[in-house]
Parts: C-alpha cells; structure tokens; sequence
C-alpha cells in the first residue's frame, strides 16, 4: 500500500452578510496554513487572503481559530474550526441601547411591571 501524504481535516465559516452563513469542510495537506484554507474554499471574495494579512483586512475581514483572533499564516491542525469575521458596522453595546430605546425604553419596562429594580 502507498504511504499517502497526511492530511488534516479544517471547517470554513464565513458570514457574507448578516443572517447568511457558508461553512465547507476541507480534507488539506498537513502543514497547511489558514491562507491555504481560504483559497481552497473556492469562494472568490476571499482570494485575498492568499495576498496577505494587509489584503485581508482591507477587504474588511479578520480571521480566528475557534473564536480566537489569528494570521493567516498560522499553520492549522487537525480539527480546527476557521471563521472569516466581518467588522462590525455598529458596536453591540450602542445597538442594544437603540434597541432598548425602540422598544419604550424604561417607561416600557415600569408599564409591564417587568422587574422590580425599574419600579418607583
């Protein structure tokens, strides 16, 4: 039997646009780093990442590994999970404030008696 190269298995998410999510799992050379990842995809708006980390984030995204921020020159292991962020267009502080104040503010919160701390 021929010795075959070891390979890794990875997971791509990548969010495009809000509510829209693309995951692909990719069977990968042992060694392969995060760019390699993002090129195999196949989806063009992240050939960039083969450009370089600069390429990247002018696009306006960022990468991580399991949640945490990395390069894309990080080489990947076996099982990883790769996220393609995109910044954020509004802090979620300051939208869950406008959505706090569409919704009635405290005024609302009194009227449905919803808890004792915002009572008079």
């Amino acid at each position: 039997m021929a010795n075959a190269e070891p390979t890794i298995h990875v997971e791509v998410a990548w969010s495009p646009a809000p509510r829209e999510l693309r995951q692909i799992r990719l069977t990968l050379p042992q060694g392969s780093t995060i760019a390699a990842a993002l090129a195999a995809t196949g989806w063009a708006p992240l050939a960039c990442a083969a450009q370089g980390e600069a390429a990247l984030a002018a696009a306006g995204w960022s990468t991580a590994v399991w949640g945490r921020r990395q390069e894309v020159a990080v080489v990947l292991a076996d099982g990883d999970r790769v996220e393609v962020l995109r910044a954020l267009r509004v802090a979620p502080m300051d939208a869950r404030r406008a959505r706090f104040a569409a919704a009635g503010g405290l005024k609302a919160l009194r009227k449905r008696k919803h808890s004792a701390q915002f009572q008079r």
